[in-house]
């Protein structure tokens, strides 16, 4: 039996309701766009820095592992003689995705690899989203053609020994998984996200907290066991860094939590090659619709893309300084869907906020029998 395609959350909306939301999207819009346009912006599009960046240090590191040195003998390595800050643990990636490129017979399989895995995100996406539509593709297609922006970056250069770029594509395939009622598989994608960039741990406490709310005991021990291990994983690599961290071991002046707020939310969302190409505003109307979209979005794969957008969107608000912002490739995908439901949730809006308020089960416009002979009888009076 073929579905209607469903409606958005704003359909249920009274016109009083609708009409308040129209104000809140207007003045998120403007203020959005406004920041951009201001002294606050945060962006390093275009900023050319000092030293070889972050690619030459994962190359220059799997090149030595791929001679025969220990990761972390290469990471301290690269990583002191380049001049990157060693102080802290989180300066020091987790070693599986540099170890795997470098155990490669060729490190240039891992960008096919991930190429790969950008091409079944497409598909699980394009998948999970025809299956709620039912006959409609309109939103799917939206959202195919929106995710080539975040996923190109997968195939370009040697971009592919960056771990947010895979943990990136194991928490859309994850989300993609569950919109196909694969848990098992969201459980393992997940988890996989984790072990190679810390980043993607809120995504994993939030999948474990929606599946125990929704009383799913087997997939939260499934989580919890696979979390544990992750944090057995993460000390035995803090152990190993602080082995090899020097006495007068640099550190960064700023720590992360810097509250760069709207400002460095709208820097990490341009993390597109779309958005790049384009006036940071444009990024600031991406963004505004694609949160719109999302709290339109009703059903369990909205929930789960919505509160993971949310939930990172309020990380990046408080943690972050302005060079991280190639972070916000970690969940770039997720707001392609938000964005592809913004037309029609903006459609529904619209219509609930032109249709006749009712007063007493009639149009506003006309007075119910009842009130008005009380007018009459209060003249009288």
């Amino acid at each position: 039996m073929i579905s209607e395609t469903p409606s958005s959350g704003y359909a249920r909306l009274t016109p009083f309701q609708a009409r308040a939301v129209l104000v809140v999207l207007v003045a998120a819009t403007v203020f959005c766009v406004g920041i951009t346009l201001s002294p606050l912006q945060s962006t390093r599009v275009g900023w050319q820095g000092g030293g070889e960046g972050d690619m030459a240090l994962y190359r220059a590191e799997v090149e030595r592992i791929r001679a025969g040195e220990g990761y972390y003998q290469a990471a301290a390595a690269e990583l002191i003689a380049r001049g990157f800050p060693t102080r802290s643990v989180f300066n020091w990636r987790t070693p599986l995705p540099m170890w795997i490129l470098g155990k490669l017979p060729d490190p240039i399989l891992g960008k096919w690899l991930l190429g790969l895995m950008a091409l079944a995100v497409l598909v699980l996406s394009f998948e999970a989203m025809a299956r709620e539509q039912g006959h409609g593709i309109g939103k799917p297609v939206a959202c195919l053609l929106l995710l080539i922006g975040p996923l190109m970056p997968c195939v370009l250069g040697d971009l592919f020994v960056l771990p947010v770029l895979w943990a990136a594509m194991f928490i859309a395939l994850s989300i993609g998984a569950y919109g196909l009622n694969r848990p098992g598989w969201g459980v393992a994608l997940g988890l996989s996200a984790v072990f190679f960039r810390e980043l993607a741990l809120p995504y994993c406490v939030l999948a474990a907290c929606l599946a125990a709310w929704q009383g799913r005991r087997k997939e939260l021990a499934a989580w919890v066991v696979g979390l544990a291990a992750w944090t057995l994983f993460f000390g035995y690599h803090a152990m190993q860094v602080y082995a090899l961290v020097p006495a007068n071991a640099r550190a960064h002046a700023e720590g992360w939590v810097q509250f760069g707020g709207a400002a460095f939310v709208i820097s990490t969302v341009q993390m597109t090659a779309y958005l790049l190409l384009l006036p940071q505003w444009v990024t600031a109307l991406y963004f505004v619709a694609a949160m719109f979209g999302f709290a339109g979005w009703r059903s369990a794969l909205g929930q789960r893309v919505g509160l993971t957008g949310c939930l990172f969107v309020a990380a990046f608000a408080v943690a972050g300084q302005p060079f991280n912002q190639y972070w916000g490739s970690l969940v770039a995908p997720l707001f392609c869907f938000g964005a592809a439901w913004f037309p029609a949730s903006l459609r529904d809006l619209w219509k609930a906020a032109r249709a006749p308020a009712l007063f007493g089960g009639r149009e506003l416009g006309g007075i119910p029998e009842k009130d008005s002979s009380r007018r009459f009888d209060r003249r009288r009076m």
